[in-house]
């Protein structure tokens, strides 16, 4: 697909919804999130009642529209789908998103080949059927029924609607941006891997998240992952691990889930980070998209608490980090410049007592001979949190080594919390989260230094 097409679909001059335009209806909706979310282009809502929506004169017929449309939004029931595209093909409109359903999802296939050759016929390409629409929040382009996302460094591929949606009603709570998202449903002719050639050379995304519950055309696929992986993490949720997952997953979208032992080895050669869910997806790509790589896996933890620090120290063990100790030579180095009740083992707790300077003074002396830090601050409420906060700050912005944060808990840290965030500094809810975010950047490392992988033949 050329990147002209793909404009189309993310960034058009001119937008045609065909669908209903009573309040409720998803056709309304669509058209109600596009005004609210600014786009800019031509909005052309289609209905053969006519009237007015939202401000905009509704038309009865796509031959009857003043201007050109790039994308076709449909929401019609799925019997008249065919015959719009048709209609959207002997316009000109090259591209359209449909929600519609009522294809192979409920065991319909004669639609959907009969749609596909329809579109074909026309030159129209589809996102869809039975999807929940797509959005690029960098040009106010929302025409979805999801909520609308905020702009951000990460692209979000997912054949499940549903759990889109609910990922971004998440990352909205959590500030997490996209730079965009993508509900492709049915997957009836666009899919992930056209998505993926374009995502690689789109200038707002860093990252490239996919949900999948199963992959067509799989040898083709790894290889323009392997591809794109070599110049962007890709980083995948794949449904359908157990045998009850599996079997959801075909009843879902009809997708052969596949043996997941081979899906992980292919993921391996090809360079795709794997996660178990939405939860591990937001934290890793926060990382990804901020910190510098680590070169190795000794990971330093600094601590003012003994129990956080330990969790931490054991999930990072457990994932494979090394939690060694400091060296004779670094451990005379701290001892000169911290508390002598202070612990120089690893982790390297700093004592309650702690502040600023005992901060700055480990995190700087450690990175020296670590590959990566991870400050967990266990705050009480008569210690003020915003001098250890930019203690991290300054040592993260004077090393080209990640250091991830971890300021416990709640009401007595957000001042603290809100000085990280801005300063791009990623924290998390516990030191566990934080070794398997460093985990993973190894595990990025690993596989960019195996350029171009291993040979997936």
């Amino acid at each position: 697909m050329s990147g002209r097409i793909f404009d189309s679909f993310f960034a058009p001059k001119g937008v045609a919804f065909f669908g209903s335009i009573r309040p409720g209806k998803i056709g309304y909706e669509i058209i109600k999130s596009t005004k609210e979310g600014g786009f800019e282009g031509r909005v052309y809502p289609i209905n053969p009642a006519g009237g007015e929506v939202l401000g905009y004169p509704v038309y009865t017929s796509v031959s009857g529209l003043p201007g050109e449309a790039e994308l076709a939004v449909i929401s019609l029931p799925q019997r008249a789908v065919s015959e719009t595209i048709a209609e959207c093909g002997s316009k000109g409109i090259r591209a359209a998103v449909i929600i519609s359903s009522g294809f192979s999802e409920v065991g319909n296939h004669q639609a959907e080949e009969e749609l596909v050759a329809v579109a074909k016929k026309w030159g129209v390409r589809i996102i869809g059927p039975n999807c929940a629409g797509l959005m690029n929040p960098w040009a106010r382009h929302f025409p979805s029924i999801e909520v609308r996302a905020l702009p951000g460094h990460t692209a979000f591929i997912t054949q499940s609607g549903a759990l889109g949606g609910a990922t971004l009603a998440l990352a909205e709570e959590r500030g997490f941006g996209f730079s965009k998202f993508v509900s492709y449903g049915n997957r009836c002719d666009v899919g992930d891997i056209e998505l993926l050639s374009y995502l690689v050379d789109d200038p707002e995304t860093k990252v490239i998240v996919l949900y999948v519950e199963g992959i067509e055309r799989g040898r083709e696929f790894l290889r323009v992952a392997q591809r794109v992986s070599s110049q962007k993490p890709v980083v995948a949720i794949k449904a359908g691990r157990t045998q009850a997952g599996t079997r959801a997953a075909s009843s879902h979208t009809g997708t052969l889930a596949g043996t997941d032992e081979i899906y992980d080895a292919a993921f391996r050669k090809s360079g795709i980070i794997r996660v178990e869910g939405v939860e591990e997806m937001f934290d890793l790509c926060q990382a990804l998209s901020r910190c510098p790589l680590p070169g190795g896996k000794r990971v330093v933890i600094v601590t003012n608490s003994g129990g956080p620090g330990i969790l931490a120290a054991d999930r990072a063990e457990r994932l494979g980090l090394d939690v060694a100790e400091p060296s004779g030579s670094l451990k005379q180095r701290l001892g000169s410049r911290l508390s002598p009740h202070a612990s120089l083992k690893n982790p390297i707790d700093l004592t309650v007592e702690s502040g600023y300077d005992e901060y700055r003074a480990a995190l700087e002396e450690a990175l020296s001979e670590y590959d990566a830090a991870i400050a967990i601050n266990v705050a009480t409420p008569y210690l003020d949190s915003r001098g250890i906060a930019r203690a991290v700050i300054d040592v993260a912005r004077s090393f080209t080594k990640p250091i991830v944060a971890s300021f416990m808990a709640g009401r007595i840290v957000r001042e603290a919390v809100s000085m990280l965030k801005e300063a791009g500094v990623v924290n998390l809810d516990t030191g566990e989260r934080c070794s398997f975010v460093v985990s993973k950047m190894v595990e990025r490392k690993r596989n960019l230094e195996r350029i171009g992988f291993a040979p997936l033949d």
